[in-house]
């Protein structure tokens, strides 16, 4: 068994000139060099991630949340949608919601138009002997307006990874992390709640759920609690820290997982999974 695959999370159509006319956030002259005029900068770094999907050929790509900056904004819909569409129709393409695609407190109508627009906000695949499960995070962090949905989401992580218990390995993708330190860190915007996190960390360990990949912060970071590996990933779009806009190379070979970000100027040519 040996594959890799990409995870890319935060393109953020929009994001840009959000952070500019709200905030007058200086990161944005900096990294554009001037206010942000019509049209999205976001389109040149999304574009980038997928043409290099394109070279590379893996066996999918996972997009962790905040697609877009305001779900409302048809013209960042569609620039995504138009951007998403020239990956090669031999990768498969999974998305998940972020707080800012269904509301940093969701709804029941926000929640329906993602799905209406992208499919289902929590579902599970498989690859060779791996299993793959994808959460809605953003539900997980506020369940306060669709308590229905949590419950529900509950269930289906449940049976899931029952169902999956067999697999060699099992990986989950969501849009926040679980954490960026402890386990037991503090509530906070940037990680998901003790309270609901606490129901994640135990089925995580009862099936064996080793590796958790994120994204939300746009910077990188890496933190873990015994075997549990939480990845968090920088953005594809307005990158803040250090770190710059990108992506991250995932490989599992023999169950063994390694990953590696790379800025858009640094991902190699070609990947030979036999020499990984």
């Amino acid at each position: 068994m040996s594959f890799f695959f990409i995870q890319m999370s935060d393109p953020q159509i929009g994001l840009f000139a959000h952070a500019y006319k709200k905030y007058k956030n200086p990161r944005v002259i900096e990294l554009l060099g001037k206010p942000p005029g019509d049209g999205f900068p976001e389109t040149h770094l999304y574009q980038q991630a997928i043409d290099i999907s394109n070279r590379l050929n893996p066996a999918f790509v996972v997009i962790t949340g905040d697609l877009i900056q305001d779900p409302l904004n048809l013209d960042q819909y569609q620039e995504f949608t138009r951007i998403s569409e020239t990956l090669n129709e031999e990768i498969p393409m999974y998305l998940l919601p972020g707080n800012c695609d269904v509301g940093e407190q969701p709804t029941h109508n926000l929640i329906g138009l993602y799905r209406d627009r992208f499919g289902a906000d929590n579902y599970s695949f498989d690859h060779q002997d791996v299993h793959f499960l994808g959460l809605n995070s953003a539900t997980i962090f506020d369940p306060l307006l669709v308590p229905n949905e949590w419950e529900n989401q509950k269930k289906f992580i449940s049976m899931d990874l029952e169902s999956a218990k067999n697999s060699k390995e099992i990986i989950a993708f969501m849009h926040h992390p679980l954490f960026g330190s402890s386990s037991d860190e503090e509530d906070g915007h940037f990680v998901l709640p003790r309270e609901r996190r606490l129901f994640l960390l135990e089925q995580f360990e009862k099936y064996s759920v080793n590796t958790v990949f994120s994204g939300h912060w746009h910077r990188n970071n890496e933190a873990s609690d015994g075997r549990l590996q939480v990845i968090t990933t920088s953005a594809v779009g307005f990158p803040l820290g250090d770190d710059p806009s990108g992506l991250r190379i995932v490989h599992i070979k023999d169950g063994v997982i390694s990953h590696k970000y790379f800025g858009f100027d640094q991902v190699p040519e070609r990947i030979d999974i036999e020499k990984i």
